[in-house]
């Protein structure tokens, strides 16, 4: 049952992914509608169900959690760049390192980019809140590992 929920798992990121894709690349200039929000929010459920459940095999909680701890250095990071954005363009050397926080905003603040047809926060503020539910999810996905533990 875990590889299919792991595939399922999958199959929402890219669905996911690939319906946020031009909304996150082009907001605010680009209008998102119920579809964004509804794929950001099966994504969501299911990757805390995942979390949840996904403590019976140990190699998905490992990945699970390491996916996690990038997805909360990925929003801090994205957020300093920004903050510190026009300090940095002045710099080649610091130019090239802001360069860094894209391939992060892709990988994990796009899947979830629909949330943001309600807040409506710059791509920075969204990416910082997104990290805080990867701490959730880390959080989740430890405590069910512990519970796991002591059954057994």
């Amino acid at each position: 049952m875990t590889n299919k929920f792991f595939f399922l798992l999958i199959c929402s990121y890219l669905l996911a992914f690939s319906t946020n894709l031009m909304p996150s690349a082009k907001h605010p200039d680009l209008n998102m509608n119920i579809f964004n929000f509804l794929t950001t929010t099966l994504f969501i459920i299911i990757l805390l169900l995942f979390a949840k459940q996904g403590s019976n095999g140990k190699s998905g909680t490992r990945k699970l959690q390491i996916f996690s701890t990038l997805g909360i250095i990925s929003g801090g990071i994205i957020f300093l760049i920004k903050s510190f954005e026009n300090v940095m363009f002045d710099y080649v050397v610091l130019d090239s390192i802001a360069s860094i926080q894209y391939p992060f905003y892709l990988i994990f603040t796009t899947p979830l980019y629909g949330i943001n047809s309600l807040l409506d926060l710059n791509y920075a503020a969204y990416s910082l809140l997104m990290s805080l539910f990867y701490i959730l999810v880390l959080i989740i996905s430890f405590n069910f590992k512990k519970n796991d533990v002591r059954r057994a």
